[in-house]
């Protein structure tokens, strides 16, 4: 609250105070007239103040999308991206709604995927997908959260047409997306540093960021999300190279060069 605005009231309830025992002890035929003076110096007192400023909005101390670290697009994959129109907020929200054109589909070569590596070497399971928050199960959880040191390598889950990497998605940080060539897209958010750029044709295994804390996150992780159709859908029956069926036992670090059957 502004001093000149907490000087005013103070001043106010003063006013108040007074005009009640002054129209305690004339009695209840002065009140109309007592109540007309104090809504007149009110009214005063509030001219002098000014208009209130209006409520400042608290900053979340967790977001924060950058540092924006994400590679310059070049050579061929720059071109294919300026030829696909990939790259842009607007492009990216049509493919995440499963709206990705025939030659973008095209584009994405490779294997159809029929499961998804595990994409962080030596990342321990955190949150799932669905209502598995704990403080606000209400609110939806539209991926899998992997745990693991920042720096720690993200690869690429299954081949595919990388169509974005930036830190505009609000909340994602630095994200990369990758679409695949059946047309299922893989997300994979809150990066310390991209690796990859719009355009870019990923193998299975391939390196595509670094785990970070960008973004909306309490600490050093991958937000991994999964869209089938344009569809969110539960990842965790898809990966593979864990230790446990329920994914509740730490994860085994694949080799590099594995990219999978």
């Amino acid at each position: 609250m502004r001093a000149p605005l907490l000087l005013a009231c103070l001043a106010l309830l003063s006013l108040v105070a007074d005009v009640a025992a002054e129209s305690a002890s004339r009695g209840a035929d002065s009140d109309g007239a007592e109540l007309a003076a104090l809504a007149r110096a009110a009214d005063s007192v509030l001219e002098r103040v000014g208009p209130a400023e209006p409520p400042r909005r608290k900053r979340d101390p967790r977001f924060s999308d950058g540092p924006r670290r994400v590679p310059e697009a070049r050579g061929a994959a720059r071109q294919r991206a300026l030829a696909l129109g990939i790259g842009g907020l607007e492009a990216t929200r049509r493919v995440l709604r499963g709206l990705a054109s025939p030659e973008l589909l095209a584009a994405a070569r490779g294997r159809q995927p029929r499961d998804l590596l595990w994409p962080v070497l030596g990342g321990h399971w955190g949150r799932g997908f669905g209502y598995t928050r704990k403080h606000n199960s209400q609110l939806r959880h539209d991926g899998v959260d992997i745990g693991a040191p920042t720096g720690a390598v993200v690869r690429a889950a299954a081949d595919g047409l990388v169509v974005y990497s930036d830190n505009t998605l609000k909340g994602y940080g630095n994200a990369v997306i990758v679409l695949h060539p059946n047309g299922w897209t893989t997300l994979y958010a809150h990066n310390s540093r991209n690796t990859v750029q719009p355009g870019w044709r990923v193998k299975r295994a391939e390196r595509i960021a670094l785990v970070g804390a960008t973004g909306l996150a309490w600490g050093p992780h991958l937000h991994f999300e999964l869209r089938k159709d344009g569809k969110l859908a539960d990842p965790a029956r898809h990966f593979v190279g864990h230790t446990s069926q329920a994914l509740d036992g730490p994860m085994v670090a694949l080799a590099l060069d594995d990219r999978g059957p």
